[in-house]
């Protein structure tokens, strides 16, 4: 076989692949306090851990609130995939966002460069905190 078709076959086989795309954790355990005084209620901690329950990606980092979304939603045996296409118009990075139900902390960091889609299974059977469950997340 001709080493160039060889290795275009190659490139295009590497072009589809996924990415090794941040994972969100399952879950996160949170020390939280009140920043006002309630007269006559004590408080208390319930130190359960605060479960996965979103992903959000946005253009530049989370704190600028560039939310980005979804460009299709397809229904594939039973289950939900949204799909972000992240075409390089802008200069900015794609950052991902991973929420948890019951705490207004989360979790982001930038994706890879060469990232250029990302889809999320989400499972509508279930929902956490009023949103279907996150299952897989594939990058490409």
């Amino acid at each position: 076989m001709d080493r160039r078709v060889f290795a275009a076959g190659l490139s295009l086989i590497a072009a589809g692949s996924a990415i090794a795309a941040p994972q969100c954790p399952a879950e996160l355990t949170t020390r939280q306090e009140l920043s006002s005084v309630h007269q006559g209620w004590k408080e208390q901690q319930v130190m359960s851990p605060h479960r996965h329950a979103r992903i959000t990606f946005f253009d530049g980092p989370p704190a600028e609130q560039a939310s980005l979304a979804p460009d299709e939603t397809r229904s594939v045996n039973g289950r939900e995939v949204s799909t972000w296409r992240f075409g390089r118009s802008s200069t900015r990075a794609i950052w991902i966002e991973c929420g948890y139900a019951g705490t207004s902390i989360s979790l982001s960091q930038e994706l890879p460069a060469e990232t250029k889609s990302c889809s999320i299974t989400f499972d509508p059977k279930v929902r956490l905190s009023g949103l279907p469950r996150v299952g897989k997340l594939d990058c490409r």
